[in-house]
């Protein structure tokens, strides 16, 4: 069962305050529409009755896909991040959940995009070194398309792409062809196998640990 609980949120335009429910877990095999209002950022959105402010909701959040023996932390803030990570290492080490994939994220963004990376079926390891050997030749190529991030998506009959991102809005994509992606988990497949129990995997880990690795 999906755990939540009902907040005064306080508007920062005129002050009201209103109720906001939370959620500190979310199970989609219980409650599978929680899972739709989390890709659309519904669920950490919220809208002042009073004066028609939309105000974003920053708070943790356990995403479990049970079905597919998956866990996602939402952790916003970097100690939330490290107690995040100890207790998916506590879980693993005890045999709490065996063949559980575990993952911990910083942003809602962030979050959105590995459940769209594994619901595709891919890893997103292999993303990641997709994206940053993407991003790099699109800035050789383009120096002034200036972005902050690469962030995974996939088009229906189209495929997958990555969302030029700005200030936290996109503002151009440019494809993922599968066959980049095969070429790249192929390549790194050593890599994977050592870092099938790391639980934070962004353009860091990407940097840090290929280069570690000397790949």
């Amino acid at each position: 069962m999906s755990g939540k609980q009902v907040q005064k949120i306080k508007c920062p335009k005129c002050g009201e305050e209103h109720e906001f429910t939370t959620y500190s877990s979310v199970n989609t095999a219980v409650d599978p529409e929680l899972k739709d209002q989390i890709v659309s950022g519904a669920l950490f959105r919220t809208v002042c009755p009073q004066c028609g402010q939309e105000i974003d909701v920053i708070y943790p959040c356990l995403y479990h896909q049970m079905e597919e023996r998956r866990m996602i932390y939402y952790a916003p803030g970097e100690e939330a991040v490290r107690e995040a990570q100890q207790a998916f290492s506590e879980s693993a080490r005890d045999g709490e959940e065996e063949d559980y994939l575990y993952r911990v994220v910083s942003s809602l963004y962030d979050l959105q995009e590995k459940i769209a990376i594994f619901d595709a079926g891919l890893d997103d390891r292999v993303v990641e070194i997709c994206k940053i050997l993407i991003g790099s030749e699109l800035q050789d190529a383009h120096p002034e398309a200036e972005f902050d991030d690469l962030l995974y998506y996939r088009v229906p009959d189209e495929g997958g792409r990555l969302a030029l991102m700005r200030e936290g809005a996109m503002f151009a994509s440019i494809a993922l062809p599968d066959d980049v992606y095969r070429e790249v988990k192929e390549r790194y497949g050593k890599l994977l196998e050592k870092t099938q129990n790391d639980t934070v995997i962004d353009m860091d880990w990407v940097v840090n640990t290929v280069n570690k690795m000397g790949g």
